[in-house]
């Protein structure tokens, strides 16, 4: 399962999801620490670009967006291509949220949202 956090600086939750300059994107193995990372770097967009469609075009094989604020058609828009937005407060650090969803992974306890996204994933 891919995870996406909107961040400017790679270890910080600090950005809004439509102006986030770049992603820092984890997958999620299924073991221990079994985390893979990659940085996708929004493109310079035009102002008549869409930018949020850029940044789900972007993330699009991701089943969640971490991000520090998002507006509600964005979020719809998210939903709809199947990718969970999670707001989180500004200056959230990335490894604590990797350490809290890789814990509520292997705990095999699973709210009814996210155990959707991780069957989806294992079909």
């Amino acid at each position: 399962m891919l995870i996406a956090f909107a961040s400017s600086d790679g270890l910080a939750i600090d950005s809004h999801f439509a102006s986030a300059p770049k992603f820092e994107m984890y997958k999620f193995t299924g073991e221990k620490l079994g985390i893979i990372h990659t940085t996708l770097v929004a493109e310079d967009m035009a102002e008549s670009e869409d930018r949020v469609d850029a940044r789900i075009n972007m993330l699009k094989l991701c089943a969640i967006v971490y991000c520090t604020q998002i507006g509600g058609p964005a979020a719809a828009r998210l939903v709809q291509c199947g990718i969970h937005p999670l707001k989180v407060p500004e200056g959230t650090l990335i490894v604590d949220e990797l350490n809290r969803m890789n814990k509520l992974l292997l705990s095999k306890k699973l709210p009814p949202w996210l155990k959707k996204k991780v069957d989806a994933v294992e079909a």
